[in-house]
């Protein structure tokens, strides 16, 4: 499906209009994106629902945390605090404590109203802009901004909860992971996990922790990723160096040479990935159901996850089960899977994601963004073509290193405002989104959220951003081993983020 050039787009690159901004949420990417904002002199308002910054930090599934060292999850410019005790592997609690310490340190508190939900988001029609409708103390109010960022994050839509036969007669409980708060809740009783991401797996190594009979069933087996290869390496020298992104498949958009170079080394590069598959089996103890089908290179996009070696240990000590399969239906004590196989359960969590959804844009503005069955095709994964004065940062987008992209993001935006970066034509930009399209489409697993995902490809994502900015996107000056093998991390851009 290709898409329609409107004739009120942003092709306009004069922003000298804009004056105030009306940013919504106020996690990592909104706080970020007021900064930068406010240093350039423009009036931000930050609209968050909940009392809180953090977003999915200020509240999640029991024992969640970052799943990466802190150094590879932290604001450019802005390290943990060292004279606080942080875990390597930080907590949810303390990373959201970090979180709140930013927004402290940058004076952004005070931008933000809490409790405050957007009820909808609506383009002006006699001027440019958007009327903003939020509720604020039982009171529905309208605000008018000159531009517009939406900063919720991948994962603040509705929980996504498959609808099985015979759901109304299961006499235990169903949850979502995100209802799923303390393992206490499931103490001594019998759990079924669904999912096979990080969040089915970490919630049934919670309950087995508590004592549950802990079982998680997957329709998909997936690549974990080790956070030390062999036991002994960081996995970031693999998985955030240009080396790791040079043995990815190849980007829709390098010059002839490198597209040369990447076609001769295919039969090496698909020799390293099978080596590492070889690896992460022996470190996991993968075997029969529990190895992917999918190649790691590939299954990396959409279910790859690092984890600790508590699951597989568990499922070694047999306290937890793992089986491949799904769920038919229930029954009033568990679930009947569709091979036939009755799982006894007194409590069923689902750890299958989020939905997204765009019902907060008027109707017109929906029918312009022209979402995909795979997601929100957008310029950079920031700018709609077709719509003028909104931005998405932080909620489009997908990679390894999540926080440090959201402020490249924050930074482009900045530098496109303040007129210092210029857009491409909107033909252009329609151009280069259906080609990057087509490129994901051609190789990258179907899913609801493939327009957003980059992964490991966020090199070559993070370097589009420094190019239009005009910036170095090689940040390691002349070291060339560094730069092949060393992995990137937000210290390699905080120049970018110095106040100016």
């Amino acid at each position: 499906m290709g898409f329609k050039i409107f004739e009120d787009d942003c092709s306009d690159a004069d922003f000298s209009h804009v004056k105030r901004v009306a940013i919504i949420g106020a996690g990592v990417a909104g706080l970020q994106t007021a900064r930068q904002l406010v240093e350039a002199g423009i009036e931000c308002v930050i609209f968050e629902k909940a009392q809180d910054v953090g977003g999915v930090w200020r509240e999640n599934y029991d024992d969640f945390g970052l799943q990466v060292p802190k150094q590879l999850y932290e604001f450019p410019g802005f390290p943990y605090p060292k004279d606080r005790d942080f875990d390597l592997f930080p907590r949810g609690p303390q990373v959201q404590s970090y979180i709140q310490s930013y927004a402290e340190a940058h004076g952004l508190i005070g931008l933000i109203r809490f409790g405050t939900p957007v009820q909808e988001l609506k383009r002006l029609t006699d001027k440019r802009g958007w009327a903003v409708r939020f509720e604020h103390e039982g009171n529905l109010t309208v605000e008018e901004f000159d531009y517009c960022v939406t900063c919720t994050g991948m994962y603040s839509g509705h929980p996504h909860l498959p609808e099985h036969k015979g759901a109304e007669s299961f006499g235990g409980e169903i949850l979502h992971s995100c209802t799923f708060l303390d393992k206490e809740q499931v103490k001594g009783k019998r759990v079924v996990v669904v999912g096979g991401g990080k969040s089915a797996v970490d919630n049934a190594v919670s309950a087995a922790k508590a004592g549950a009979s802990s079982t998680l069933i997957y329709r998909d087996a997936h690549w974990p990723v080790p956070r030390y290869l062999l036991n002994l390496v960081p996995f970031q020298w693999g998985t955030y160096s240009r080396l790791g992104h040079f043995m990815l498949h190849a980007s829709h958009d390098m010059g002839p040479l490198a597209t040369w170079i990447h076609a001769v080394l295919v039969p090496l590069k698909w020799l390293f990935w099978r080596i590492v598959e070889l690896m992460f089996c022996v470190q996991f103890h993968l075997t029969g159901d529990a190895v992917p089908d999918v190649p790691i290179e590939i299954d990396l996009f959409t279910g790859g996850q690092i984890l600790t070696y508590e699951y597989r240990d568990m499922l070694k000590n047999e306290k937890v089960r793992g089986l491949k399969g799904s769920i038919d239906h229930f029954v009033e004590n568990g679930v009947t899977l569709t091979d036939g196989t009755f799982i006894e359960a007194d409590v069923v969590i689902y750890g299958t994601g989020f939905g997204k959804s765009y019902k907060l844009f008027d109707e017109s503005t929906q029918k312009k963004l022209a979402v995909q069955r795979d997601g929100l095709y957008l310029y950079r994964n920031i700018i709609p073509p077709a719509v003028s004065d909104l931005a998405f940062i932080g909620c489009e987008v997908s990679t390894f290193n999540n926080i440090l992209t959201h402020g490249l993001q924050a930074v482009w935006l900045r530098r496109m405002l303040t007129g210092k970066m210029q857009l491409p034509s909107a033909s252009a930009m329609h151009q280069i989104v259906e080609k990057e399209q087509a490129w994901k489409r051609s190789w990258m697993p179907a899913s609801s959220a493939r327009a957003s995902i980059w992964q490991l490809h966020m090199m070559k994502y993070h370097d589009n951003l420094c190019s239009d900015m005009q910036v170095l996107c090689r940040r390691k000056g002349w070291n060339i081993i560094a730069e092949m093998l060393a992995p990137y991390t937000a210290a390699d851009y905080q120049e970018l983020f110095a106040t100016h």
